[in-house]
């Protein structure tokens, strides 16, 4: 979102914030005397775009919504490279997490690559693993994290029920309800429009509507674990301190089925 709030207030000629914004009859915006400018070096009686090179049929017209837009970028634009900063940094962290298909509870499906899961109502594994969630449709990711720092995306969908981030490596694959960092969960999950944290008291924070990617940094030495809204570059929650002596795995529990014949699946992106 801040990469895209720079690029629409930056004048494609000059590469700088937008300086009178004017858009030719194609809508293609640029700063007015670089347009006047383009047209002069060119010696041309008409005036060709120089994204698109459609002749300009109009006057120009100036864009005073982009001129907004372009004060409101320039006053925060502090912040938006702080949020640019972050994400790139994020980045340097990036892992390659995929799915423990032995950890499925039964009713789950793992997709052949171990980047997708679903939650379905047919009973595929009938057998008893101590290492399979028994009761809850949850699975867990690998590599272990017992030091470092480590990210990874989830694509969440349309799902409205669902949970994400790290348990403890010898949790209870038996639980029948709940996940609590009491417990050695230290995730979100969706509900009913609302994004719960496993804290203790419970947390409740409002989601956006668009939320449809979430963020997770694992920091292991200093103890704290942080979701975001990748699309909306916004921080949802900050697990901490998140005190473990033993390794971490990634924890996701996709949606439980409804009239269909499958729940929204998760996907870790690459």
């Amino acid at each position: 979102m801040a990469r895209s709030l720079q690029e629409v207030a930056t004048c494609p000629i000059c590469l700088e914030f937008f300086y009178k914004p004017f858009s030719l009859s194609c809508m293609h915006t640029f700063c007015f005397d670089c347009i006047k400018n383009w047209r002069l070096e060119r010696k041309n009686q008409k005036l060709i775009c120089p994204m698109c090179r459609q002749v300009n049929k109009k006057g120009l017209l100036e864009q005073w919504q982009i001129r907004g837009l372009t004060l409101l970028v320039q006053q925060h634009s502090s912040l938006l490279e702080l949020s640019l900063h972050m994400s790139e940094e994020f980045l340097r962290f990036q892992k390659d997490v995929t799915l423990d298909a032995v950890t499925a509870n039964s009713h789950l499906v793992v997709s052949d690559d171990l980047k997708h899961v679903w939650c379905g109502k047919i009973c595929h594994n009938p057998m008893i693993d101590p290492q399979r969630f028994t009761y809850l449709p949850c699975i867990l990711g690998t590599p272990c994290f017992s030091s470092g720092r480590h990210y990874w995306e989830v694509e969440v969908g349309e799902g409205k029920e669902w949970a994400l981030g790290v348990c403890k490596e010898s949790v209870d694959r038996k639980r029948k309800s709940g996940f609590s960092s009491e417990h050695g969960f230290w995730i979100i999950s969706m509900n009913a429009g609302a994004i719960y944290a496993s804290s203790i008291p419970e947390t409740r924070i409002p989601a956006s509507s668009g939320l449809n990617r979430v963020g997770i940094f694992l920091d292991v030495e200093m103890e704290e674990i942080k979701f975001f809204d990748v699309r909306n570059d916004a921080l949802i929650y900050v697990h901490s301190p998140l005190t473990c002596l033993e390794p971490l795995r990634p924890f996701f529990c996709p949606e439980s089925p409804g009239e269909g014949d499958r729940g929204a699946p998760l996907s870790i992106c690459p």
